[in-house]
């Protein structure tokens, strides 16, 4: 009874105080656009139930999934697609940042999905939960709101997914209990992996009856996105065959670009090109700019490279004798259908500050290379120890490892492929516990 009323009295101050910064933040908005644009795009539950409720109400079950953005939602579309087959089950998906809900909108997501309203008390979550009535509600990693939790518990069962440890993870003791409270609140956490089970059981008490080491979803969506853009690839690979400088070229694509890799890559090709192969260069920049895109064609130049960007290509630009040693991707959201076209990836982020997705790359059997900070990325690890990716710090490292590539054999890409494959598989190990709730 004391803990029930001292939950009770922490959620009332809670909610005061989030409801006064609320107030604060509207009244500041006109001074910010950004902030403003963030607030007016957030509809209040007043708004959002009546909607819901009628799209809820064709539904024997409902399933709402919270996700931070875009990669979270990534991580849950697997068990999306598995939820929706049925078509018993209504599928909600709410958003933290406003870049996720515009990422859905823009791929013309069919899924039901809204941004967070601006308040995180569990009263007005309330009303959204009692339109939704859901079965199960599920956080994608992140998204730890008390009120959201306290609201979601009482309406179905709460579950965790993809939880781990991340990277150089540090929280004084405040910010463990606190964390711990929240955990907590699920009735079920599901980890990566059993040193991240551990983890939760050490850190924050999370008793063992509720955690269950099953993998993480994103290595099924990354296989299951490849196979559904099997069209996208070949429209891709047919682009860039037109500007290959001659046939049968392979490709070598630099994904998530910055500086120091494009230097490093171009710099490790002088070393390499006497009497070697010819190779088609695909340079995708992490952080799309005119000013960079403009800085890496004068490298190439620098060194006598014909460039061409990937708009032009698919404007219909045609192509000359020569075609183009380097393609510059310059827009978002084709990097995991363009890595389906080539033989090898340098991965961008590891020589300064931490690699980026490997997985993409991985999954196509591409051969791997990448910068010393990859300790960032468990799968880059996994890969790493297998000695199924290289780590290069230098030019020569590189220049090395891409004469190598001349003669790579198909059993080291399927090698690489059967990797990721064995990763697999923790979207149908979470559903076989929520058939339970849903009694399919």
């Amino acid at each position: 009874m004391f803990r029930r009323t001292m939950h009770s009295l922490l959620l009332q101050t809670y909610a005061l105080l989030f409801t006064l910064v609320a107030m604060m933040l509207r009244l500041l908005a006109p001074l910010n656009r950004r902030l403003a644009a963030q607030l007016n795009a957030r509809s209040g539950v007043a708004q959002l139930a009546p909607s819901l409720a009628l799209d809820r109400a064709r539904f024997r079950h409902c399933v709402v999934f919270f996700c931070s953005s875009a990669g979270e939602f990534e991580q849950a579309k697997p068990l999306i697609a598995r939820l929706t087959t049925s078509g018993l089950v209504f599928v909600h998906v709410i958003f933290f940042s406003q870049s996720g809900l515009a990422f859905a909108q823009a791929r013309n997501e069919t899924v039901s999905c809204c941004l967070s309203p601006l308040t995180d008390t569990a009263s007005a979550w309330g009303w959204l939960f009692s339109a939704l009535r859901p079965t199960i509600t599920c956080v994608v990693r992140h998204e730890l709101w008390p009120g959201f939790l306290t609201a979601a518990r009482r309406f179905g069962q709460l579950y965790l997914i993809d939880a781990s440890c991340s990277q150089g993870e540090r929280h004084g003791a405040q910010k463990r209990r606190l964390r711990s409270y929240l955990l907590r609140m699920f009735h079920g956490i599901y980890t990566v992996n059993p040193s991240d089970s551990a983890y939760f059981r050490s850190t924050y008490g999370i008793a063992a009856e509720r955690l269950s080491c099953v993998g993480d979803s994103k290595y099924d969506r990354v296989l299951e996105r490849a196979k559904e853009r099997t069209s996208q690839i070949a429209e891709y690979r047919a682009l860039l065959a037109l500007w290959s400088p001659k046939p049968g070229v392979k490709r070598l694509v630099l994904g998530s670009a910055y500086a120091e890799e494009v230097s490093l890559l171009l710099a490790a090709r002088t070393l390499r090109q006497d009497g070697d192969p010819l190779w088609q260069i695909v340079i995708a920049p992490h952080h799309l700019s005119s000013e960079f895109l403009g800085d890496i064609e004068r490298s190439c130049q620098k060194q006598g490279l014909s460039t061409v960007r990937m708009s032009a290509i698919q404007q219909g630009l045609t192509p000359g004798p020569q075609g183009a040693m380097v393609v510059l991707i310059d827009s978002m959201g084709i990097l995991s259908e363009v890595y389906g076209t080539a033989t090898a990836a340098l991965i961008g982020g590891a020589l300064h500050h931490q690699v980026h997705n490997v997985l993409e790359p991985a999954c196509h059997g591409l051969a791997l290379a990448f910068g010393p900070a990859y300790k960032n990325s468990q799968e880059a690890i996994h890969l790493v120890d297998l000695g199924l990716a290289t780590v290069v710090a230098t030019a020569a490292d590189l220049a090395t490892w891409w004469r190598q590539l001349d003669h790579q054999s198909q059993a080291m890409t399927q090698n690489v492929q059967s990797a990721v494959v064995g990763l697999a598989g923790a979207s149908d190990r979470i559903m076989t516990t929520w058939r339970a709730h849903l009694g399919s």
